[in-house]
């Protein structure tokens, strides 16, 4: 979500009624904290897949799902333009083959030929002349098999159902196949009942002891699915799709939607039903019906337990996105929460699953009452529903309850069988979904912000910062870090830090906290303890810095020796001062390398103010002070102005260089060349910062340089030229060469 998107928000009535706005192609700096840290009392990101899983944990089925090494997804011969699909289900057939060979379950008078046969039948499957093999079950299921890919249904559905009439010990490898393959025949021709039994039976047949090479027994149940829902029966439909994601087969998140009778269609998404565009051009009669069809469906899942909870955490996963720019003309959209409360009140339920869930949606609604209502009919031990009494608690002002409550539910997310991966499977939805790379906040992310802002607004600083920093919320972590936590605290922290390796993708965030604290140090000029913590190579470039400063000081040296010594130090403040003191956050940014304007969260906290911004229907940007949420304690406005930055400007190593500059300038005489180099670069690095401090520079220009090439092009300009003199050239050569020797990686500023 951007920071464009996360302001906006501030004029929506309602989540459920305007839903989210989420970044796209926006790059620009996230904080959770921003914007008065409003997150904190907002709803966190709820995902769809996240919540179908955790529902799927409840079914534990006995098949196990087969995944071919050369495909990540096989089912049958219907997917043979998939080359892939069709080597798995080819190397299973001959293997399966030679097994029955092996066992005795077929006796060929000739085995060497009738393997021939058979591979030579496999390859030519699609042949309107099919190889002649040895009759056996494998010679039964490839005569339906070819019958399948030509669209002969009913050749293809006798050569199945003559495999099946074969004595049991006559079957055993393609029973199961059979089978499943039945019933895929019968969604082909639309007889989904059919399908449906066909389904059953291939687990059926699986658990009787049928070979089930390929996985089908497991495969089956979504094609079941499918079949049900052909049918409309999601209630049929919702405990196989969810069998099958238990299975391991992520397939099942998409055709749940299926069962959601509210859901919006997505551009480019499968969508079950009418398209983004089809909706569009129905007319006021048209949507009425639709709605009123909705409504019936809603109220038929409202009866049932599972398809009950699937809308409810759809509702809370989706939403549409508002239109910024609506025509007076535009009915406004369905309130979907608050229809759906309605219609769960009026179903007069003596039992309610996820009662907590349904007092999200009511919080999303802003019914802060009816969320209360609901979460106390719910079990309320589980971490939504803990995250939910949080956010409860924090609005009625408990705010050390709030913090407890919120501890309590980012443990038990971190442990809470519905949100880890089942044992013996790579599921990294969760880690994805938790913590997410992207403009969203993560599930995880977001209970870390909750607990991380909670524990800043009671003064607990250097808990907020772990939190934070172990919720994956950089830039958040890297406030506290800069501007709430001391110097000591801090060092602390980053000492305690385990010794761990680095990772072998992504970040290493240990090290970029270790390199914070550097880059602070540096700025409270304690350049002996910055040392260790500086990145490479740029613990060498510190070396070449202090020195520089030291020579500057020295009154042992000569007055050119120490004017070169300060413009030295002044030409690597502005040219590795980003990477030397550069802040992380506001007002340097160097997480991005200054490419963005970074939010003041220290601002905002300091003043109990935030701009929020909007835009009319003409798009001009209107601002507007908006009172924090989450209000600083005086023990954190304190800290922030003992930390603040000197100076508070964005590249605020760019005045530190020409007041070093400047220091050089007060050791050289007047008109010469050297000064007036000196100043000019001066002036350069500062102007587009502070323009007093240019016009300052400029003044000495005027009265000391006049006689000067530099000061008399500075004269005809009125300000200063982009202009090389003696020191500078020296100075570009010296810092090209040490750089070429370090070989760092370079800032773009």
């Amino acid at each position: 979500m951007s920071h464009f998107a996360k302001l906006l928000l501030a004029v929506v009535a309602t989540l459920c009624l305007l839903g989210r706005l989420h970044a796209t192609g926006y790059y620009g700096p996230d904080f959770y904290l921003d914007a008065g840290g409003k997150n904190v009392d907002g709803s966190p990101e709820f995902y769809w897949g996240l919540e179908v899983r955790r529902l799927a944990k409840e079914f534990r089925p006995t098949e196990k799902r087969v995944v071919s090494e050369k495909a990540e997804q096989k089912s049958d011969e219907e997917t043979s333009d998939n080359s892939n699909v069709t080597q798995a289900t080819e190397d299973a057939d001959l293997k399966d083959f030679d097994a029955a060979l092996k066992e005795g379950r077929i006796k060929p008078p000739d085995p060497t030929k009738a393997k021939e046969q058979h591979k030579l039948a496999r390859e030519t499957i699609t042949s309107t002349s099919p190889t002649a093999e040895f009759d056996s079950e494998f010679a039964d299921y490839h005569r339906g098999a070819g019958a399948f890919l030509n669209k002969d249904w009913e050749e293809a559905r006798k050569a199945w159902e003559d495999l099946l009439k074969r004595p049991e010990q006559d079957r055993h490898y393609r029973t199961v196949w059979a089978a499943f393959m039945l019933g895929k025949l019968g969604l082909k021709t639309n007889d989904y009942q059919s399908a449906s039994q066909w389904f059953e039976r291939t687990r059926e047949f699986a658990k009787a002891g049928f070979a089930d090479s390929l996985g089908l027994a497991a495969e089956s149940y979504g094609w079941e699915g499918r079949a049900e829902w052909k049918q409309e029966h999601p209630e049929k439909a919702a405990p196989l799709f969810l069998t099958q994601l238990a299975l391991g087969d992520p397939s099942a998140v998409v055709s749940l939607k299926a069962l959601v009778p509210d859901r919006e269609p997505v551009e480019g998404m499968l969508n079950y039903g009418a398209e983004a565009n089809e909706r569009s051009a129905w007319n006021d009669e048209q949507k009425k019906e639709e709605e009123q069809k909705e409504v019936s469906k809603l109220e038929s899942a409202a009866q049932d337990p599972l398809l009950r909870r699937l809308v409810t955490v759809h509702i809370l996963a989706t939403a549409t996105s508002p239109d910024l720019y609506p025509s007076d003309s535009e009915a406004a959209p369905v309130n979907r929460c608050a229809r759906w409360l309605n219609i769960i009140d009026q179903a007069k339920l003596a039992r309610i699953e996820d009662a907590e869930y349904l007092a999200w949606v009511a919080y999303n609604n802003g019914d802060y009452k009816g969320a209360a209502h609901w979460l106390e009919l719910s079990k309320g031990d589980n971490p939504a529903a803990l995250w939910l009494r949080a956010k409860l608690q924090r609005r009625a002002g408990k705010l050390a309850e709030a913090a407890k409550s919120m501890a309590e539910a980012v443990e038990s997310l971190g442990s809470a069988p519905a949100y880890t991966p089942t044992e013996g499977t790579d599921e990294k939805w969760t880690e994805y979904d938790y913590f997410p790379e992207g403009p969203d906040w993560g599930w995880g992310q977001s209970a870390h912000g909750d607990l991380g802002g909670l524990r800043l607004a009671r003064g607990d600083f250097v808990q907020a910062l772990d939190t934070l920093f172990k919720g994956h919320l950089w830039n958040d972590a890297a406030f506290v870090a800069e501007r709430v936590l001391t110097t000591k605290e801090l060092k602390e922290y980053v000492e305690a830090l385990p010794a761990t390796p680095p990772p072998k993708e992504g970040e290493d965030y240990n090290a970029k906290l270790r390199y914070l604290l550097g880059r602070r140090l540096v700025r409270e000029q304690r350049y002996a303890d910055a040392g260790p913590y500086m990145s490479p190579p740029y613990d060498k470039v510190l070396e070449k810095y202090v020195k520089a400063l030291k020579d500057g000081g020295n009154e042992k040296l000569s007055k050119t020796d120490r004017a070169h010594a300060w413009f030295t130090a002044a030409w690597l403040a502005r040219y590795d001062g980003m990477e030397l003191m550069g802040t992380e956050v506001a007002p340097d940014a160097f997480v991005d390398s200054g490419a963005f304007d970074f939010p003041d969260l220290a601002k905002q906290r300091r003043s109990g103010f935030y701009q929020q911004v909007s835009y009319d229907k003409d798009g001009n940007e209107k601002k507007k002070s908006i009172p924090i949420a989450l209000k600083a304690s005086q023990k954190e406005i304190q800290r922030l102005a003992a930390n603040k930055i000197e100076p508070d400007i964005r590249f605020h190593y760019r005045l530190i260089a020409g007041a070093l500059a400047i220091k050089a300038a007060a050791l050289l005489p007047d008109n010469s060349e050297e000064l007036a180099d000196v100043v000019n670069q001066a002036g350069l690095w500062v102007k587009d910062r502070d323009e007093k401090i240019g016009n300052r520079y400029y003044q000495i220009i005027d009265h000391r340089c006049a006689k000067t090439k530099i000061g008399q092009a500075d004269a005809a300009k009125h300000w200063f030229v982009d202009q090389s003199g003696p020191w500078s050239t020296a100075e570009e050569e010296a810092y090209r060469a040490l750089h070429k020797e370090l070989e760092p990686e370079r800032s773009s500023e």
